[in-house]
């Protein structure tokens, strides 16, 4: 399944999974069908009301119809942030791809795409599903991307960085002899979106660690103990440029 990584204007790392194209699939039958009842509803509430009027007032009344049900994915993405009725019901949902909500002219310029998307296809198809961030044409112009929907997790820097505090003290001075590229590797085992393998890997790091220092993890957990590893190390390194 492909991930999408967002950086948000904090320089936040959020990586997100983007819906699949089965998902969007689907979540477009559930629009047509939605739209196919919508009109016909439509249709029967209005049958009486032209019966009534002048064939102006007929087409009007007929165009507007129209209008309402070419452009629903539209309406619906502007007032829903970014879903529709089949989105919401699969669970997915259009964003930016620095994780904001997509503006009203991006919403817009995604619109537009829409039916030549589905008019050609193959090339929507093949957009999605080779573009790095799963986009179709309409998402590369506007620069946004549909991303499933998930348990809200906090971004791993707004509960981790406890060196920050004036009291902070150090656990493991033998840190050091780690570099940044095994702290990089222990920050993506805390971060992992994969519940299941996270935990598998925070006890294979976290024996890895304890041998590669020759310590003993003092903490609770293993998310603790790399949790403590990783503020150590930013601690030293930042008295280390003091």
């Amino acid at each position: 399944m492909a991930q999408t990584s967002i950086i948000t204007g904090q320089y936040v790392c959020i990586r997100q999974t983007a819906a699949t194209v089965l998902q969007r699939m689907l979540a477009c039958l559930l629009d047509a069908i939605i739209l196919f009842f919508g009109s016909l509803i439509l249709f029967f509430l209005t049958m009486p009301l032209t019966e009534q009027t002048s064939p102006t007032a007929t087409y009007v009344m007929a165009t507007f119809d129209a209008v309402v049900l070419l452009c629903y994915p539209l309406i619906m993405e502007l007032l829903c942030d970014g879903q529709t009725i089949g989105k919401l019901l699969l669970g997915i949902k259009v964003i930016c791809l620095d994780g904001s909500k997509p503006s009203t002219m991006a919403t817009v310029l995604r619109f537009l795409f829409l039916y030549i998307d589905l008019f050609f296809f193959g090339v929507g198809l093949a957009s999605i599903i080779f573009t790095r961030n799963s986009q179709r044409l309409g998402d590369l112009a506007a620069g946004t991307t549909v991303v499933k929907l998930g348990r809200k997790k906090r971004p791993f820097v707004l509960y981790s960085l406890k060196f920050t505090n004036k009291d902070y003290t150090p656990s493991y001075p033998e840190v050091v002899r780690l570099s940044m590229r095994q702290m990089e590797t222990i920050q993506h085992t805390l971060y992992s979106e994969n519940i299941n393998k996270q935990n598998d890997r925070m006890i294979q790091l976290s024996l890895k660690v304890e041998k590669v220092l020759g310590i003993r993890s003092r903490e609770l957990s293993y998310d603790d103990f790399l949790t403590t590893i990783y503020n150590d190390f930013l601690y030293y390194s930042v008295q280390s440029k003091l």
